[in-house]
């Protein structure tokens, strides 16, 4: 497993890292095409917080962001997208024969 979580914005708990690797765990086990996922957040100081994901599939990078009231409802968010372009990607390049 392959999460890189930048946290030079974030507080410097780990509670949000911990959350993170749990909620994206699953994407390494159900989809073998995904290389690994990089999270950045922006800071605690803005009213909306952030969440930017970068996946490594096979052959091509993805972004996807969200913003929310707090890191993990941005997360959960932005996980929610992520899985709507692996489903896609699933579609288009794996059909059964």
């Amino acid at each position: 497993m392959d999460i890189k979580l930048e946290k030079g914005k974030l507080d410097g708990n780990n509670y949000f890292e911990t959350y993170a690797r749990e909620k994206l765990k699953k994407y390494f086990d159900n989809y073998s095409f995904i290389e690994s996922i990089q999270i950045f957040c922006r800071g605690s100081k803005h009213k909306y917080k952030k969440v930017k994901l970068q996946v490594r599939l096979k052959g091509k990078n993805v972004f996807v962001e969200a913003r929310g009231g707090d890191h993990d409802h941005a997360l959960d968010v932005a996980t929610n997208k992520l899985y709507s372009i692996a489903e896609k990607y699933k579609a288009k390049r794996f059909k059964r024969a």
